[in-house]
């Protein structure tokens, strides 16, 4: 699932680094900084960590904390845990799309820009915000539909 995505995101991370490390030998070796490299690596990290962020919450493959998942605690326990997870999940992402898209308001009404290559903030602030709606899209599906257990490792 998400391979298109997953494929893109890889692209992105191979420029990046790629990238950085043309900038470090020009930088280092022939004294030539690469004009902007630095805040356009920033960028797409950042689209990286927004575009897949969703993605890991959806599939249960992000950071955690294992204590409950690998406890001996009942499964009606972890169930509810898990649970109560999602709507924290839910409203913590749900709170960040919504100043997310206040940014974005704000950003296209001074038009504001990044300060070396000019790439207006709206486009970055809008993608976190979608990001956020699409945890939050996806933690409702999970937690209305889904019939997997819960704190069980997908991978």
């Amino acid at each position: 699932m998400f391979t298109g995505i997953r494929w893109f995101v890889a692209c992105l991370f191979f420029i990046a680094t790629a990238l950085t490390s043309f900038n470090a030998i020009a930088r280092y070796v022939f004294k030539y900084v690469i004009f902007g490299s630095e805040e356009l690596c920033t960028y797409i990290v950042l689209v990286i960590a927004f575009l897949m962020f969703p993605i890991m919450d959806a599939e249960n493959r992000h950071l955690k904390i294992d204590i409950f998942a690998n406890s001996s605690a009942s499964q009606k326990l972890k169930d509810v845990i898990y649970i109560i997870r999602g709507v924290i999940s839910i409203g913590i992402c749900g709170t960040l799309a919504f100043y997310g898209w206040r940014a974005v308001d704000i950003a296209t009404k001074y038009q504001s820009k990044s300060s070396t290559l000019r790439i207006p903030k709206n486009v970055m602030f809008g993608l976190a915000a979608v990001s956020f709606v699409i945890a939050v899209l996806s933690w409702i599906f999970i937690l209305l539909f889904n019939k997997r257990r819960p704190l069980k490792d997908v991978s």
